[in-house]
């Protein structure tokens, strides 16, 4: 309901019909206040309008009492006590009491009186006694507007959400910036109209996009939202690599389920391009926000995107991907940054605790488990998780030996599927980086390390860079790469040689 369509005279009408048992004007069933009312039970919302109307009133008359330091009213409401409540509220002389006190005699007691019955008791003229009623039912006007108004917000929040997948943490660590530089990216009316999350995988980025999308929810920048997973499997707690059931895999199916989520469930039998002519029409003329997430899964992005590009004014996309999107102008790249060293031990100290064990770890176990895996956060859940049962410095060693199944399941979920994409110079290029600096090298010194002839080695840096296996940070003009902690450490471990001959045997 508009919060201006909520008038003091409104509100009067609706006691007074309510007093004289005759039906209420219609317009406050309205109200999402009473959505948690069946919708189509009038008696049902009515009974929940008058209780609000009552415990908003009530509320405040309480709270203008105990500022005057008024008496607490009589337990036991009869026709003598409650005037004698009215007599102690307007011996006091304050109009904001007063108000509230004559609003709430007058129409909400127990006991029916009229403005006359009121006035005379506490020594006034029914004129001005009146006027008090009404100053209440205008207090009460705003009391019922802000509520509405936060109401509607919550409802609106809601239906933006109902498509969002539900946050799978208690709190985020380390996420602050990066979420509000993306949510104002997404807010602005003529900014990039694609972003990419990009990263590692077990990085964030999902989480990332989930905070984005729930933060964005909270306002009015959007008036829809979508969110495709082509999620294919996840880690869970206990080491096991968890497969999908039947994830979004192909473009078809990403626009299909993007169809159904935007109530255009009619187009699912229509041809590719009339389903997107038809998707981007809906769009049009109102603000989303479509979400894909792990878009690397998709069987052909270079099919995909080029469509999902035509529905991105006014619309806005947002990606997330293992693979980096370097080759689309039109999308602005957001490379995800592992914890720093704070956040991470915030992190395993609140998992710790999640698990009802000693939430405590001491700051150089601390140092030592960052130093294997990093601000990598599902590693560091993982490590968590795994704590229950082994020692630190066990779980460290099965970290750099992989003598354990979740270790092997963790190597696994992050890089196998990019290290089986990459070509022998871009494997020899990455084995080769081992002891790159924690800060970074540059170019020449890649160069260098990698010992590759000119045009392999633009390639292989081009597919490190690709699957975010290497990192570059600095300018434009003189970028610096580094390798992740945990990349240093799975490249140190034997299950490389046990993908390849893998590989070799397939």
């Amino acid at each position: 309901m508009d919060s201006d369509a909520i008038t003091a005279d409104l509100i009067v009408k609706t006691l007074r019909a309510w007093q004289q048992g005759q039906t209420p004007p219609p317009a406050l069933l309205g109200l999402d206040l009473l959505r948690d009312a069946a919708p189509s039970a009038v008696e049902g919302r009515d009974l929940r309008l008058r209780d609000l109307l009552l415990q908003m009133t009530t509320d405040e008359l309480e709270r203008a009492r105990r500022a005057e330091d008024v008496r607490p009213p009589s337990t036991i409401a009869t026709r003598r006590t409650l005037l004698s409540d009215i007599a102690g509220d307007f011996a006091h002389g304050k109009a904001e009491l007063q108000a509230w006190s004559a609003l709430y005699h007058r129409y909400l007691a127990p006991v029916e009186y009229s403005a006359e019955q009121l006035a005379a008791e506490v020594h006034m003229d029914p004129r001005h006694f009146r006027r008090l009623v009404d100053a209440g039912a205008r207090r009460l006007t705003e009391q019922l507007r802000r509520a509405e108004m936060a109401a509607h917000a919550r409802s609106r929040a809601a239906h933006l959400r109902r498509h969002l997948p539900p946050p799978d943490y208690a709190r985020l660590f380390g996420v602050d910036r990066q979420r509000a530089i993306i949510v104002s990216l997404l807010r602005q009316p003529y900014g990039r109209p694609i972003i990419s999350i990009e990263g590692l995988g077990g990085i964030g980025k999902t989480a990332l996009a989930r905070a984005v999308a729930h933060a964005l929810a909270d306002g009015d920048d959007f008036d829809g939202m979508a969110w495709i997973s082509a999620r294919q499997s996840w880690l869970a707690e206990s080491g096991t690599i968890e497969p999908i059931t039947a994830p979004p895999i192909t473009p078809a199916d990403v626009t299909n389920q993007l169809a159904e989520q935007l109530g255009l469930t009619w187009l699912v039998g229509l041809g590719a391009n009339e389903k997107l002519a038809r998707i981007a029409e809906f769009l049009a003329n109102s603000r989303y926000l479509i979400v894909v997430d792990n878009l690397e899964s998709v069987s052909d992005i270079d099919a995909l995107l080029p469509g999902l590009t035509t529905l991105a004014d006014p619309a806005r996309l947002l990606l997330t991907s293992r693979q980096a999107m370097a080759g689309y102008p039109l999308v602005y790249r957001h490379a995800v940054m592992p914890l720093s060293l704070t956040d991470s031990h915030a992190l395993v100290e609140s998992e710790l605790e999640r698990r009802g064990l000693a939430p405590r770890l001491e700051p150089a176990d601390m140092e030592r488990l960052f130093a294997v895996v990093g601000g990598m956060p599902l590693a560091l859940k993982l490590v968590a998780a795994q704590m229950s049962r082994w020692p630190l410095a066990t779980i460290l060693s099965d970290l750099r030996r992989v003598r354990r199944r979740a270790p092997e399941s963790l190597y696994t979920f992050i890089y196998r599927r990019a290290w089986l994409e990459l070509d022998d110079a871009a494997r020899a290029m990455l084995l080769s980086l081992l002891h790159i600096s924690p800060e970074g090298e540059d170019l020449e010194w890649l160069q260098l390390v990698a010992g590759l002839p000119p045009d392999a080695f633009d390639s292989a840096l081009e597919q490190l860079l690709a699957y975010s296996l290497l990192d570059a940070a600095g300018s434009a003009a003189m970028p610096r790469y580094r390798l992740h902690r945990l990349t240093i450490t799975f490249l140190q471990t034997e299950i490389l040689a046990q993908w390849d001959s893998g590989q070799q045997r397939e």
